[in-house]
Order: C-alpha cells, then sequence, then structure tokens
C-alpha cells in the first residue's frame, strides 16, 4: 500500500507540474500576462496572410523572412477543410510543418482554427460538411433563402467542428514537444449578416425565456455592462425574466443578444472539447462595429463586438480573451472598449503602423500586438526596426506591466500633446512631426529615473509637489543589453537645450540616398553640419535623471 500511495504521489506531482509549464494565463498586479515556460511571455507577432500556411511549400520560407523582421510569435490559419477532409480522416501535414517552421525559427505559434466560419462566412468548412445541407443547415433569410453561412444553431455541425478541433489539440499535445503553439483561436470573425437567423428552431428559441445564467450574469454584473446592453436592458424597467422580448424589448438589440448568446454558446462547446484536450488559452476575434450607428448584420451580428463582450463572458467561460481586429483611425478608443478587468488586451490583427504596438503594450499592458499580413511589411525598415526595439525592451515592460508606472502615447488625428502624471512629476510630452509617426512608452523606474522608449517626442517633466520645482538632471541615450542597460551618448547640451526637455529623436540609420536640399532647424542633430544622405529614423531609448529642488 505505501508503495502504492508513493506511486500516485510523485504520478500527482509530476501532472501538476505539467499543467504548470502549459501555456496559461496569470494576473500581476492589474495586468494579465501570457505564461510560456514558466515566464511572462509578450507576443511581439504577425498575422500571415489567410493562404499563407496552406501547403508545405508556400510555408517553408515565409518563416525565416518572419524572424528576420523581429517577430518572436507569428499567428498561422488551419483550415478545418484540409485538417479533416473526409469525415474521421484527419490530415496531419499542416499543422506538424507548421509547428516545425515555427520551432526551427524559434517562434511561437497562435493556430486559428478555421473551421464552421471567417468573416461570417463559412468557406473553410470541408466539402462533405457544405454538400450535406441537410445534416449542416444553414443561415436562413427572411425571404426563407439559406445563404453559404453554417446556422449556429446546427447542433450536427457543433458536434462535427468540436470532434475535429479536440482531434487537432491532442495531436498539438503530443506532437508540439516544445510548446511552440501557445495559444489558440476557435473560428474567426465569427456572426452573420442579418439580424436573425430565420430558421424555424432558431425562431422557436427567441420565443423562449432568456436562459438563467445569462440573466444571473446580468444582474450580478449590471452595475458594470456595457452601455449598449444596459440601455436596452432598462427599456424593460430591467425585467428580471421572460422572453428575449420581454426582457430587452421588440428590438434589434434583443435579437443581436439572442443571436450572440448561440453563437458563444458553440464556440464556447469547441473550445472546451479542445481544452478538455489540451488546455492551452483560448480567444476569439472581432469584425469590429465600423461606425456607433451601425445596426447588427452591417457588421457580423453575434461575434464578440465591444456592445456584447458581456453576453460572450456569460455564455463562453472557456474563452480566455476577447479581441478587436483593428484597421479604424480611432485605435487608441477601441483599445480602451475591449481592455477591461475580465478582459485583458490582446490585438490579433491590426495594421502595420507600429506606434500603435507600442501604445498597446504601454498603456494598457497588452498581451499581443500583430498586424494582419504582415510578411507584406518585410521591406518596411521602420516596422522591423521597432520591433527589434520591442524585443530589447520587453523584460522592461514585462516587469512594469500591472503597477501603473507604465504608459504610452500615441498622436492620433489633431493631437498635439499628453499630459501624464508620475508619483511627484508631472510629464508633458509634446507629438513632434505631425507627418511622421510620433509614439513612445513611459516608464517610471525609480522616484527620480525615467525610461523611454519612442520616437519624435519632446518630454517635458515638472514637480507637482507644491513650492518645489523639477529639473532634468542628466539625459542618456542608450540600449539594453541582455536586460542591461548601455549608455551610448550623454545628451546633456544643445540635444536637450540644456537640461530643459527631453528630445525623443529615436535612432537613425543613414541611407546611400544623397539629400538634394536640407533645412535643419536649431537644435536638431544636425543642425550646424547638416546631413548629406537621407536618413531612416526609428525608435530610441533614453533614461532621464531627475531631481527636484
Amino acid at each position: 500500500m505505501k508503495l502504492i500511495q508513493v506511486i500516485f504521489f510523485f504520478v500527482f506531482v509530476m501532472m501538476q507540474s505539467l499543467a504548470q509549464n502549459i501555456p496559461h494565463l496569470a494576473k500581476k498586479g492589474s495586468a494579465t500576462q501570457l505564461i510560456v515556460d514558466n515566464q511572462p511571455f509578450l507576443m511581439i507577432a504577425g498575422e500571415v496572410h489567410n493562404s499563407s500556411a496552406s501547403t508545405v511549400e508556400y510555408m517553408e520560407p515565409l518563416f525565416p523572412k518572419l524572424k528576420r523582421m523581429n517577430l518572436n510569435a507569428v499567428f498561422v490559419t488551419l483550415a478545418w477543410e484540409q485538417f479533416e477532409p473526409q469525415e474521421g480522416v484527419y490530415d496531419f501535414t499542416l499543422v506538424n510543418s507548421i509547428i516545425e517552421n515555427a520551432e526551427k525559427n524559434n517562434l511561437k505559434v497562435c493556430l486559428l482554427w478555421f473551421a464552421s466560419w471567417k468573416n461570417g462566412e463559412s468557406s473553410y468548412a470541408p466539402l462533405w460538411v457544405k454538400k450535406d445541407t441537410k445534416r449542416f443547415f444553414r443561415v436562413k433569410t427572411k425571404d426563407g433563402l439559406e445563404i453559404e453561412t453554417l446556422s449556429p444553431f446546427c447542433e450536427a455541425t457543433k458536434l462535427a467542428d468540436a470532434k475535429a478541433f479536440k482531434a487537432l489539440m491532442k495531436h498539438v499535445r503530443e506532437y508540439d514537444k516544445n510548446q511552440t503553439v501557445i495559444l489558440m483561436q476557435p473560428q474567426n470573425e465569427v456572426g452573420m449578416f442579418q439580424d436573425i437567423d430565420y430558421n424555424k428552431l432558431s425562431l422557436e428559441l427567441f420565443e423562449k425565456e432568456v436562459p438563467e445564467s445569462l440573466m444571473t450574469y446580468l444582474k450580478t454584473h449590471r452595475n458594470k455592462l456595457d452601455d449598449y446592453i444596459k440601455n436596452a436592458w432598462s427599456k424593460t424597467n430591467f425585467k428580471k425574466s421572460g422572453t428575449w422580448i420581454e426582457v430587452f424589448g421588440n428590438t434589434p438589440e434583443a435579437k443581436t443578444f439572442f443571436t450572440t448568446w448561440y453563437y458563444a454558446q458553440y464556440i464556447n462547446y469547441v473550445a472546451k472539447a479542445g481544452r478538455d484536450a489540451y488546455n492551452l488559452p483560448m480567444m476569439v476575434n472581432a469584425w469590429i462595429v465600423q461606425k456607433p450607428d451601425d445596426l447588427p448584420g452591417v457588421y457580423p451580428n453575434g461575434g464578440p463586438v465591444s456592445r456584447v463582450i458581456d453576453i460572450w463572458k456569460a455564455a463562453a467561460p472557456d474563452i480566455d480573451i476577447q479581441s478587436p481586429d483593428i484597421y479604424l483611425p480611432n485605435f487608441k478608443e477601441i483599445v480602451a472598449m475591449y481592455h477591461r478587468e475580465d478582459n485583458p488586451l490582446l490585438i490579433p490583427e491590426s495594421t502595420s503602423e507600429v506606434g500603435r504596438a507600442f501604445y498597446a503594450f504601454g498603456d494598457h499592458d497588452a498581451i499581443c500586438y500583430s498586424p494582419f499580413g504582415v510578411e507584406d511589411a518585410a521591406n518596411d525598415f521602420l516596422f522591423t526596426q521597432s520591433y527589434k526595439v520591442l524585443n530589447e525592451v520587453q523584460p522592461l515592460i514585462k516587469e512594469y506591466q500591472g503597477t501603473g508606472k507604465m504608459r504610452a502615447v500615441l498622436q492620433e488625428g489633431d493631437e498635439t500633446y499628453k499630459d501624464l502624471y508620475f508619483g511627484d512629476y508631472k510629464v508633458k510630452v509634446m507629438y513632434e512631426k505631425p507627418k511622421e509617426p510620433s509614439f513612445g512608452i513611459i516608464i517610471h523606474t525609480d522616484n527620480n529615473e525615467f525610461i523611454v522608449i519612442g520616437m519624435n517626442l519632446t518630454v517635458y517633466f515638472t514637480s507637482e509637489k507644491r513650492d518645489t520645482i523639477g529639473y532634468i538632471g542628466q539625459v542618456l541615450e542608450g540600449r539594453f543589453e541582455k536586460e542591461k542597460w548601455v549608455t551610448t551618448r550623454m545628451l546633456n547640451g544643445d540635444e536637450t537645450f540644456h537640461n530643459s526637455r527631453l528630445r525623443v529623436f529615436g535612432r537613425t540609420f543613414e541611407t546611400q540616398e544623397k539629400i538634394v536640399e536640407a533645412n535643419k532647424k536649431e537644435g536638431e542633430p544636425d543642425a550646424y553640419s547638416p546631413a548629406t544622405n537621407k536618413v531612416f529614423t526609428t525608435p530610441g531609448v533614453y533614461k532621464v535623471i531627475t531631481y527636484q529642488r
């Protein structure tokens, strides 16, 4: 008996150790971090085009290119139609190749499971699913026409999708010995382009009472609900039970809450099946609302847009993060909608405007920033060098996530400045060169010390203490090598107007292209001996020592 108990004890300890080593999410102060190999991991990432991993031949030369672009993670598509070309027959060729190529190039992976839906359509489902419209029925229009989108009310589709996803997750657990895959996304930008599914089953369910679990969530979180839900519910005086129309009124909102609930439940079922095989973190992404007055169906109705995050939280507990795909110009406003206490910020799709990455990591403790079609930015010098700087400073960013001592700035539109507050200091950040990227991260590393990372900024440090003036004592330009600060220049003269301000010029790289005409302003780095060649400017890193008296 003692021998058996010892064996069970060691098996238990081993299983606990393995579970802790699996990539997972963990709280750090007010932030949530992705833990990989027992360390916080910042996904300085990119998403490749939808078909870039559709063959081994096409993907093989892609991964070295991504590594040269200074990515440390990549979002890669795996299509259900290729993974399960015949029902019950699984082809592991592509997923194995993704893992192998990523591992060779020291890249971590988020697998995108394009299955029942992608961008509100169902083009990635297998042919054996698409052809059998009786077993796997489609969304119906108001006129009774079946469209190409698979219905979220179809039990057979949900079961088939979940079975395939579970097989995928089981294989990843067994094949991916070095945990190259760290995150999963079941489905992509889900939803239907109409107000409701007009299938008989859907309409019957719409007449039934709102599920008790949703009502319990709404009542428990009433004071924190998104205004879109709260305002709709308030029209019935926050009715505590009833049908969807009785609780939310005979409104477009009632239909979208209903549709959202069933999409979220479907995807949660798929995600849970996968997690039962291999418990990796799961996230979903949203084709976001493009205009505030857009009705559901103009954008994919049922997807995890910011308006219905709370519906998703109630319906899909096995989904860790709801994420926005951001191509609109009001980036800062959108990330604020998605970054919540119960929803860390993870951006799986956006543009290659790299200032967005700095802002997301610095101001919202983001887990990830990932431009879509990232391979298109391979020759974008600013992008690749900025990602290099992010890799350089990521240990510092991870250290200060969740502490309240790190903020970021990003110029949008006609903005000219931003005031930030750290301890006894007010930090005024002025945006320079309005036609060029202007962004940065400011970290309060000690009482009288700041690290500033960015480009095209002017920064003033003043005291918030009564009867006290704040001064800049020293400005050091430099870099981090193996997490240690290395000073490359001291900037205490013309470059800082004699320590009156920090001028974040950034790192410059001279090209072979000659300057035809140079007009330099006083105080710029080469004002007195103008450069003859054009230069590229990329983010720089600065240490500022301050004092008060």
